[in-house]
């Protein structure tokens, strides 16, 4: 009796584990398409088109059933900045300085991706997000803010 339970116990892992692999795929297929339509809206500079990509981003990171790693992690952050970068505004030396380091953390995370099995088009979305950021780094923190 406790062999046949202990070989149940083993297929039910074996089952969950590759309805977990499903889970994955489809978490991961999910995050690059919406991934994709964020990088499409940023590459239009429609402020308007980058908020409607945006919207749910945190909801497509929490509701997969598994965690993803750091850099993947960084979809929504990636989004806050870039909606800040677009925003036009006068900012304080003190507020340009924490905008610049949010700015190349998340630049920097995102440069950490690594390839993904089930999502061929999770790092190259990534690589493509860190290079946005490094355009608007280039643009807006290689020197302080004027004062007028």
């Amino acid at each position: 009796m406790r062999k046949v339970l202990t070989v149940a116990a083993v297929m039910g892992l074996l089952a969950s584990g590759s309805a977990l692999a499903g889970d994955q795929a489809t978490g991961w297929r999910n995050w690059a398409d919406h991934a994709e339509r964020v990088m499409t809206a940023v590459k239009t500079g429609d402020r308007s088109q980058i908020d409607a990509a945006c919207m749910g981003t945190t909801r497509t990171m929490i509701s997969q059933g598994f965690q993803f790693p750091y850099w993947a992690q960084m979809l929504p952050q990636f989004c806050g900045v870039v909606q800040t970068g677009t925003t036009k505004r006068e900012v304080t030396l003190r507020g340009w300085m924490m905008e610049c380091k949010k700015l190349r953390g998340v630049k920097n995370d995102l440069a950490k991706a690594k390839p993904v099995d089930v999502e061929p088009r999770a790092k190259p979305l990534a690589d493509d997000m860190a290079a946005v950021l490094g355009v608007i780094d280039e643009a807006q923190c290689s020197h302080p803010p004027r004062r007028h």
